[in-house]
């Protein structure tokens, strides 16, 4: 199942496949406001999650800054906006992958 923490890119929009690695229990990272994310898995010799999302035209598509956080699974979501990306096994434990929009990057000009 595709999940966007912003929103979904445009019917016949071109997106880019990138696949990122989450190394960290909690990490906030920078994405184009148009995305969907596609899978996430847990890539044991990377020791990290993998998370594919598909990308939009960053020169179209505003920068806004998302939290990625991987708990137990079936915990309670400490912020209402959560999403629950998926789910993935790390080290035969079951953890859940949450997403969280945080709004779009401040611009430092």
């Amino acid at each position: 199942m595709a999940v966007t923490l912003c929103v979904p890119p445009r019917p016949g929009e071109l997106c880019a496949p990138v696949r990122f690695l989450v190394r960290q229990d909690s990490v906030v990272m920078e994405l184009t406001a148009r995305h969907r994310i596609t899978s996430v898995e847990w890539d044991a010799r990377e020791r990290a999650v993998a998370m594919i999302v598909d990308i939009t035209d960053p020169q179209t598509a505003r920068p806004v800054d998302v939290r990625i956080d991987v708990v137990e699974a079936g915990a309670a979501h400490a912020d209402t906006r959560a999403r629950t990306i998926g789910t993935i096994v790390r080290d035969g434990r079951q953890y859940d992958v949450v997403g969280t929009y945080l709004g779009v990057v401040a611009d430092e000009n």
